[in-house]
């Protein structure tokens, strides 16, 4: 990790992964406890991750909000659903992150992920294959059977989902899919209302604080 990190403050960072460089952005507030990587991959849950970073950072923990996609790779569907390419890029950003903590340029801190959509999947899979490192995970919709049963059955971590109660078809194999699960786990059912909306927002944020806060060790 070459950049200097602003403490507090924000980083824009570039994380190698085979032929891509991913973007994110590292936030680490004054008073700091945690770090919570938020994935998404292609723009468009971008607003939603900073609002939710703003939040979680407003509670001490520190956010890297991370893209898995270039721009290029955005207009390209099959891309999205690519588990293992996706798994791959988030395990190279979190050794750099790792590596980081090593060297003393980042904190040494306790990690959760948060993704959603297409991403759930991903992050759930790379939890169960980093169970030394990470501590919590949610997820926002999305399927996460698809990060493969061998990964359900091994993850660690605890595991909380959040769904839209108006998807039936999301709920019902996420509710399956968590019967294969071992460790911790909750699912939450999102208030009918357009996933843009305060009161969805607002939602999630609340439940994701609050699982960070219950999980994340160090916190106070």
């Amino acid at each position: 990790m070459n950049e200097a990190i602003n403490f507090p403050g924000d980083t824009p960072i570039a994380i190698p992964s085979g032929h891509a460089s991913l973007q994110g952005l590292l936030t680490l507030p004054a008073r700091l406890s945690a770090l919570v990587v938020l994935t998404h991959a292609g723009e468009n849950p971008e607003a939603r991750d900073d609002a939710l970073a703003v939040v979680l950072q407003h509670a001490g923990i520190g956010t890297l909000t991370l893209d898995l996609l270039t721009h290029a790779e955005e207009r390209f569907a099959d891309i999205h659903h690519n588990v293992p390419l996706l798994a791959k890029r988030l395990l190279d950003a979190l050794a750099l992150i790792k590596q980081g903590m090593l060297l003393s340029e980042l904190p040494t801190l306790p990690i959760g992920l948060c993704a959603a959509g297409d991403c759930s999947p991903v992050a759930l899979r790379v939890a169960a294959l980093r169970d030394h490192d990470i501590f919590a995970v949610v997820c926002r919709g999305g399927l996460i059977d698809l990060a493969g049963m061998l990964y359900l059955r091994s993850l660690a971590a605890p595991l909380l989902v959040l769904v839209s109660e108006e998807d039936e078809r999301v709920t019902a194999s996420n509710r399956r899919a968590l019967r294969e699960l071992a460790c911790r786990q909750e699912l939450k059912l999102l208030p009918a209302a357009s996933p843009d909306s305060a009161t969805a927002l607002g939602f999630v944020a609340r439940e994701t604080v609050h699982w960070f806060f219950q999980h994340l060790p160090k916190l106070v």
